[in-house]
């Protein structure tokens, strides 16, 4: 089980996390506890308490000359979604073997669904799919599944903003999500198994189309650049 973390230990955790999620720290960027330690204004053991923790769940990683934001490679977003699409299909043969959603979980999943769908804000529209997946994942009640969910969906995190790539693959989604939601409201173990492995495997495919493909790499450096200069202007308000 995941460790409680302090205040400031959650506080720091939260600030670089965020900081790599939206390539304000990009991949391979050294990361310093010395600037973190002038940025929150806080003591350097909690804010190595959290870069030990953040290199536990694969967004940092040491080197023999520092800590260095985690690359993200074609073979780790490979692995990432192999072992995301088996956990959240388990989670709904949970979910179905347990007689399906209950009304509260349908009401909750529903209102995230709905605000989903009708916020064309790529950047919010990120946040709810995140909600949306994690609603499925606690509806299942498996606390370690729900673990090792949140570490995937932290270590794919990154690689979701791909989709600025190409825009085509935001439309897709949203149908995709039509057809899980529906599933799942009707208790509909095979449809929804096979909407959510269909989502998954194109998200897949997308995330393994722009990364081994040079020509998307302009692309991905300017969609890096927005969304990290979206990230500080939201911090700044």
């Amino acid at each position: 089980m995941a460790r409680k973390k302090g205040p400031q230990v959650q506080q720091a955790y939260d600030y670089i996390k965020d900081k790599i999620i939206n390539f304000e720290l990009a991949p391979g960027m050294p990361v310093s506890d010395h600037a973190l330690e002038q940025e929150l204004d806080m003591s350097r053991s909690p804010i190595r308490e959290a870069m030990l923790l953040l290199t536990a769940n694969g967004l940092l990683e040491t080197t023999p000359t520092g800590t260095k934001v985690a690359p993200m490679t074609l073979e780790d977003v490979i692995e990432i979604c192999q072992v995301r699409k088996a956990i959240e299909v388990a989670a709904i043969n949970i979910i179905m073997d347990h007689g399906g959603l209950t009304r509260q979980q349908k009401d909750e999943i529903g209102d995230i669904y709905t605000k989903m769908q009708s916020n064309k804000d790529p950047v919010q529209n990120y946040y709810y799919d995140d909600l949306f997946h994690n609603a499925i994942m606690e509806a299942a009640g498996n606390k370690r599944l729900i673990e090792i969910s949140n570490r995937m969906r932290l270590q794919i995190s990154r690689a979701r903003w791909l989709n600025f790539v190409l825009p085509e693959r935001m439309g897709d989604a949203e149908k995709e999500h039509e057809k899980i939601q529906q599933a799942l409201m009707k208790g509909d173990r095979e449809a929804c198994v096979e909407s959510m492995s269909e989502h998954l495997n194109r998200s897949d495919q997308n995330f393994q189309k722009v990364l081994s493909s040079p020509e998307y790499a302009p692309q991905f450096a300017m969609a890096m650049s927005y969304i990290s200069s979206l990230s500080r202007k939201n911090r700044e308000k």
